[in-house]
């Protein structure tokens, strides 16, 4: 009886060649994730409008600016273990409908407690649909590469959000606050069907789970295999064993310190990201600029992550977790002087552009540790579970700003307060080093075939 040939499809994934599928898979979830970054800020920059039309104080509104952010907490700790069951693709086309849907029904929205209600759904639907994204393309790009791949996945998020301010700077004086989430709703609607037709399941969770022989022999020809396929190949992956439970797993085999270090770095990252990120446009408009100036620095700042996702990405594949380390570092210096540069001017835009830089380059490069630390069986719940207890920080930035802002604290002492838990990212990731280094050395692989569970 002939032997079995074995393709080991992770070893076909790290070539150094990217094949059209990888491309495809990569360009697609970039503009899904620029959707998702746009939808992530359209309340931020249409806040003062809203504020200024209903007449809402700032500590009431941080809690609508909140909601989003609990939605997405709930929906990142719950949706994405249906990720590592039901499949990546599933999972991204509910998600992403459930935010455009929500996202359009804002614009019709009467009072802030409806607003609440809805961008908290809306949120759910991204807490599914972002860790989703960073799971898959972590599964059909090389390790070596992984970095700079999904830091290019958040600058397509940072983009979006950007774009989104440019536009909300014209569209919200023109046409009012409501038109910011017509476009966020309608856009995402043809890039669900783009996902439904084109996006390929991860290969990697089809060996995982038992699938079909021909589903992942059409995807492994996809990926540029060079011998034809006979239909009876085994397909390997280098991984360990399956959690019935994926988020058990994540204070396994030693990983328990890296987990809490990891999720403990999020919630700093977070709090002070969305303090600024959240507030900015206010924080400007309260400082004597007008609305679409405001909304500009907030666009700048955004702009800035673009930049800083891609930079971050690159030297995060060379120099790892030190190089997050050293950005939130030097955020939280960047960060710190913004409340001094009050007026509309060059330099205003360029310090807001070189903190959202350092800021959110360095939240992104977070976000791809989160998608790289842990295998496939857990890796979307790895991310979606630092992603979600990431919003505990996220979820109380805007409401410890709005608090601080109703209690007369100062402008340039905001910022100030805002650059520290971005140094205290900073100190946990540094920590985070060794225990990564101690759980990756107790780890060990094996080598299975498509049609049976990964065993140690």
């Amino acid at each position: 009886m002939a032997t079995q040939r074995s393709i080991d499809v992770g070893a076909l994934i790290e070539r150094k060649t990217f094949s059209p599928l990888q491309v495809s898979v990569v360009a697609l979830l970039c503009l899904l994730m620029s959707l998702e970054g746009y939808d992530m800020q359209a309340l931020a920059f249409a806040a003062p409008a809203i504020m200024k039309e209903w007449g809402t104080d700032r500590a009431a509104f941080g809690w609508v600016l909140s909601a989003s952010l609990f939605g997405y907490l709930i929906g990142a700790l719950v949706l994405t273990q249906f990720s590592d069951t039901i499949g990546r693709k599933k999972l991204l086309i509910a998600g992403t409908l459930v935010f455009s849907l929500l996202t359009l029904a804002t614009a019709f929205a009467s009072s802030p407690m409806e607003i609440w209600g809805l961008r908290f759904f809306a949120g759910m639907g991204l807490g599914g649909t972002i860790p989703t994204c960073i799971a898959l393309v972590a599964e059909y790009v090389p390790a070596r590469k992984r970095g700079l791949i999904i830091g290019l996945l958040f600058a397509g998020y940072t983009l979006g959000s950007a774009l989104g301010g440019f536009l909300a700077a014209w569209m919200v004086p023109t046409f009012g606050w409501h038109t910011v989430f017509l476009v966020g709703g309608l856009a995402p609607l043809p890039i669900i069907a783009c996902i439904a037709l084109f996006l390929p399941e991860s290969i990697r969770f089809l060996i995982v789970s038992n699938a079909p022989h021909a589903r992942i022999s059409a995807i492994v020809r996809r990926l540029g295999h060079d011998t034809p396929l006979t239909g009876d190949e085994h397909f390997i992956v280098q991984e360990e064993t399956k959690q019935k439970v994926p988020v058990v797993g994540l204070f396994s085999n030693g990983r328990s310190a890296m987990t809490a270090l990891l999720w403990f770095a999020f919630i700093a990252s977070f709090m002070g990201h969305h303090f600024l990120t959240t507030w900015l446009p206010t924080l400007m408009t309260d400082a004597g600029l007008s609305i679409a100036w405001a909304t500009s620095v907030g666009a700048v700042f955004q702009l800035g992550g673009t930049v800083g996702s891609l930079v971050v990405g690159m030297m995060l594949d060379r120099w790892g977790i030190r190089t997050v380390a050293a950005t939130f570092i030097f955020a939280g210096l960047f960060v710190a002087p913004l409340g001094l540069l009050t007026g509309a001017g060059p330099a205003l835009l360029l310090l807001a552009f070189i903190a959202g830089l350092c800021v959110l380059g360095g939240q992104n490069g977070l976000n791809a540790l989160s998608g790289s630390l842990y295998p496939t069986s857990m890796r979307a719940s790895g991310a979606g579970w630092a992603l979600g207890v990431g919003r505990i920080g996220a979820a109380a930035g805007p409401i410890i700003g709005g608090h601080l802002m109703n209690a007369g604290v100062s402008h340039a002492s905001l910022f100030v307060l805002a650059s520290i838990p971005l140094v205290i990212c900073a100190c946990a990731l540094l920590a985070l080093v060794g225990t990564t280094r101690r759980a990756q050395a107790h780890e060990t692989r094996a080598t299975v075939p498509a049609g049976r569970q990964f065993a140690r």
